[in-house]
């Protein structure tokens, strides 16, 4: 049975080979561009020069400058897309596999123990745990597990797994919704993956 922890872990160093992976090819693909900017600009630049080089030079300069502007936003657009898409790729895998593991056997045992977990932790009354439609069946299993009056309905909000708690008196909410924990990891990904388009 793998833990919440674990299979964090497991996302995590998996997002961050991808990550690195994507990153190297987009950083290679980058630098050529830029290459092949700065060699064309410079044949240009040589072609052009003649008896009226400062007039030349300056009608060029300001060529060049607009041209610049012009690809390096073109570029930007591109990579900020083809990131765009990496990411999106890399998170619906993580979605898959977390799909894959609400769908598997160790899945019971690990919604059951982290709702056992939360109880202990938090320990509250007059509480409503919220699960997806699929886990509605382990209704009984997950009050016992919870050790406290509590009661169970579905949420529209979790599509692959885990839980939701909330307290109907403060209105404390403890998530523990795969779902919330995939979009979480978003953030984290966005923050550290080092896919930062300058």
């Amino acid at each position: 049975m793998q833990s919440k922890e674990q299979i964090f872990l497991y996302m995590k160093e998996e997002i961050e080979r991808l990550a690195k992976k994507e990153e190297e090819q987009i950083l290679s693909e980058a630098k050529e561009l830029e290459q092949e900017a700065y060699e064309s600009m410079k044949a240009e630049a040589k072609a052009d020069a003649s008896a009226q080089l400062n007039k030349e030079l300056a009608e060029i300069s300001s060529q060049a400058s607009v041209e610049a502007a012009a690809n390096l936003e073109t570029r930007t657009k591109q990579l900020v897309e083809k990131r765009d898409g990496f990411v999106a790729d890399i998170f619906n895998e993580a979605k898959e596999k977390l799909v894959s593991f609400a769908s598997g056997n160790e899945y019971h045992d690990y919604l059951v123990n982290r709702v056992s977990a939360v109880s202990k932790e938090y320990q509250m009354e007059n509480c409503v745990l919220k699960v997806r439609e699929a886990d509605q069946a382990l209704k009984d299993e997950l009050v016992k597990a919870y050790q406290l009056p509590v009661e169970v309905e579905v949420s529209q909000d979790i599509l692959i797994g885990g839980f939701i708690l909330e307290n109907k008196t403060t209105h404390v909410v403890v998530d523990e919704s795969l779902d919330f924990a995939l979009e979480s990891q978003k953030d984290w990904f966005y923050k550290t993956s080092g896919l930062m388009i300058r």
